[in-house]
């Protein structure tokens, strides 16, 4: 297993910028934008915003994922979590089984130093073994934009993620109530300390903004803030999540 860097070297949360972009072009100003941006630890290509894949699946393959990875480079270092979020888990990509994991080994093939597995799938420990094997940093993710399961659920669901292998297991739930929020708290404070793999644990929408900026006082590895468009409802900018860190971690 290949530790995800841009959270192991982290002494706070890491802050990861999610690039949600049309095309190339667009997903290159992007990358420079966050290049200007001070306190970004990582970029999240959101792969599903591509025009390509509102006409089904494309078929340029690991040439793709490799012009994306390097229109990002071109403009900054910062390592890159390749995302491809399929309908079923809130993102745009029509994908069934076969084509998801087809798509999955060629981005591996184009080497992002991390890349997201949906733990629903089917080959997702297929998926996590082959990211072991190309020496990329793989991240478990489930999604609920409907509800929040219980905190013990969650738990379960990130044990699941640890045992097949990922270097860091991800959940993002929809809350309704100030209870859903503290489960969501409750369940990222014991998974990062029952699991040895980081957790990143998320509450989406305006009541779970609250847990994109505090969560790492309960142990969640890393959150997702904007600089430009957001991937998911509730997302707040770099630079009010970097002053709430700060705040956080000051001397008592």
């Amino acid at each position: 297993m290949r530790p995800l860097p841009f959270v192991a070297a982290a002494e706070l949360p890491a802050v990861i910028v999610p690039l949600v972009a049309a095309d190339l072009d667009e997903l290159g100003r992007l990358a420079a934008a966050c290049a200007a941006t001070d306190g970004i630890d990582a970029l999240e290509w959101r792969v599903d915003a591509l025009t390509e894949f509102d006409e089904g699946t494309p078929e340029a393959g690991t040439e793709l994922f490799a012009a994306g990875l390097a229109a990002i480079s071109a403009h900054t270092a910062l390592p890159v979590l390749l995302t491809l979020r399929t309908a079923d888990e809130g993102g745009a990509a029509e994908l069934d089984e076969d084509a998801y994991t087809a798509l999955l080994r060629e981005a591996l093939a184009a080497g992002p130093a991390a890349i997201d597995i949906e733990f629903a799938r089917r080959d997702a420990a297929e998926l996590v073994a082959a990211a072991a094997e190309a020496r990329v940093a793989s991240v478990a993710s489930a999604h609920d934009f409907t509800d929040t399961p219980p905190a013990k659920q969650l738990l379960r669901t990130m044990q699941g993620m640890a045992e097949i292998g990922v270097a860091a297991a991800k959940v993002a739930v929809m809350p309704h109530t100030t209870t859903d929020v503290l489960a969501v708290l409750d369940a990222a404070e014991r998974a990062s300390a029952r699991l040895e793999i980081p957790v990143i644990v998320i509450a989406m929408g305006r009541k779970g903004r609250f847990t994109r900026l505090v969560g790492g006082e309960f142990g969640s590895a890393a959150t997702f803030a904007t600089v430009g468009e957001g991937s998911a409802p509730g997302q707040v900018t770099v630079a009010e999540v970097v002053q709430t860190l700060q705040v956080l971690a000051g001397e008592d």
